[in-house]
């Protein structure tokens, strides 16, 4: 890894939303009947021995988890140790940088695009005759940042266009995805982002976990909002409780009051198998999570994580689960896990 274990967790401790973590500690006192105080002493404890944020601590149950318990859930302090052991560095650029990840997956993806960084403006103008819609974005970059949507009938001037988003560093163009009709019943807004985690053993990935992000609200970009989030079955059933940041539970949503009880997305399988089969041709990378778009053409890959994002996963709300992440990891490696140095 770039950085020690020492000054990432610095990091993460320094890098505190004190107004998120205030809203976390009254839900928990409401919850468990413990005291600000005693939350506040507990967390900077699960802080010290297990690496373990304030959204860990949150998300996790930590209160009311057993030390036996405790060592099933994945930490800041562990997921970094995690991916260390797991996942050669030398090769995440692949999932890093967007214009390599769709030249390595294009067969996945669904859609056109274009490089900036290897084309011209007579390029652009040529790649957006036949478009609608396209998405600029920057070559790196996570939770729906630096993205600009566009409308091809109203761009008047292609190559001052060109030379914005060549200075902004937004060097991909992507042809829009088209959101299939079982996902528009919930949230037409958006395209919305299935996280599906895959690990590589012995020539083989598997998928060991899922979640289903869902926009609250009629924002266009994935990610920025207080979300909703469910896992899904193969069948394209919701098998978990449709929770939010803060342990709400919803029947419906919000928006558009559709029940999550009658939803059903179709493709789900596809969606693991194809993962799996991206996931087969990065075997250096093993633990990876896609970020998957259900498209009117099936499953489409968004982008690939090489820091899969364990918090929702294992959401205690989410199933009530009382084990974590970390043992749908070791269920899979088997005794290779205890090597991990955790």
């Amino acid at each position: 890894m770039a950085v020690s274990v020492v000054k990432w967790l610095l990091h993460k401790f320094t890098d505190i939303n004190k107004d998120r973590m205030q809203k976390h500690i009254e839900v928990i006192q409401k919850n468990s009947g413990k005291s600000k105080l005693y939350i506040r002493f507990d967390m900077a404890k699960s802080f010290l021995l297990y690496g373990a944020g304030y959204t860990d601590y949150f998300r996790g149950d930590f209160i009311h988890l057993t030390r036996a318990e405790k060592k099933t859930w994945a930490t800041a302090r562990r997921f970094y140790r995690l991916n260390a052991y797991l996942n050669d560095e030398r090769y995440s650029v692949v999932l890093e940088d967007k214009l390599i990840f769709n030249e390595m997956f294009r067969e996945y993806l669904g859609r056109d695009f274009i490089s900036l960084r290897k084309s011209t403006s007579d390029d652009l103008s040529r790649f957006l005759q036949d478009k609608d819609v396209v998405f600029a974005k920057a070559n790196t970059g996570e939770g729906g940042h630096g993205i600009k949507k566009l409308i091809v009938s109203e761009i008047t001037d292609v190559d001052a266009l060109y030379r914005e988003l060549c200075s902004k560093g937004q060097y991909l163009v992507e042809e829009a995805i088209i959101q299939n009709d079982d996902l528009n019943e919930i949230n037409p807004c958006v395209v919305n982002s299935f996280r599906i985690v895959t690990l590589y053993k012995d020539g083989a990935a598997k998928v060991i976990s899922n979640a289903m992000r869902i926009n609250q609200d009629d924002s266009e970009v994935i990610g920025c909002t207080n979300d909703l989030y469910f896992s899904l079955g193969e069948d394209g059933r919701i098998n978990s409780n449709v929770i939010d940041d803060y342990a709400n539970v919803y029947e419906t949503h919000p928006m558009t009051g559709k029940r999550f009880s009658d939803v059903c997305i179709k493709d789900v399988k596809k969606a693991f198998e194809m993962c799996e089969k991206a996931a087969s041709c990065i075997p250096q990378v093993r633990y990876i999570g896609w970020d998957v778009a259900f498209s009117v053409k099936g499953p489409v890959l968004v982008e690939g994580n090489e820091y899969p994002g364990y918090g929702i996963l294992q959401f205690y709300r989410l199933k009530g689960s009382r084990t974590g992440h970390l043992k749908e990891v070791a269920d899979y490696l088997g005794d290779e896990y205890q090597k991990i140095k955790l």
